[in-house]
């Protein structure tokens, strides 16, 4: 699902639209809509967008670990919400592996979505850690 490289400089390296098979290229969309946000351990990138001549619109989130120690192992618990439309969550049971991107799903359908310029509201916990953090539009 990621492909792609944008450079070492941007924490969001990797999880950046170019980054993101499907959604490389605006020449095919509607519109999109991105947020971002971090902390010192992490970092988010939220998509909303729908592909041109249909009625369905799609979102997908990442979740990419830059904190200075090592990665998360076991249990990596998140939720997030929008305003006025998407709420989820989710548990991963294994969190360790050779990547410290995290592909938190995507889902599609008709219904409303958040305003371009809202919040997305994120909910982190990890070995004993937690954190909570806002996604931001990027205009």
């Amino acid at each position: 699902m990621i492909s792609g490289c944008t450079g070492k400089g941007s924490i969001y390296s990797g999880i950046e639209k170019q980054d993101l098979t499907g959604i490389e290229s605006a020449k095919e969309l509607e519109f999109i809509y991105e947020y971002r946000g971090h902390t010192d351990n992490w970092a988010s990138s939220y998509y909303v967008y729908q592909k041109k001549d249909s009625e369905y619109h799609i979102t997908r989130l990442f979740l990419k670990y830059i904190g200075g120690e090592t990665a998360p192992s076991g249990e990596l618990q998140y939720a997030y919400s929008t305003e006025g439309a998407a709420t989820g969550s989710g548990m991963l049971e294994e969190a360790a592996g050779p990547s410290v991107i995290y592909n938190l799903g995507s889902s599609g359908g008709n219904g409303t979505i958040p305003e371009q310029d809202s919040a997305v509201k994120m909910h982190v916990e990890w070995n004993g850690g937690t954190e909570d953090f806002e996604l931001e539009p990027v205009l």
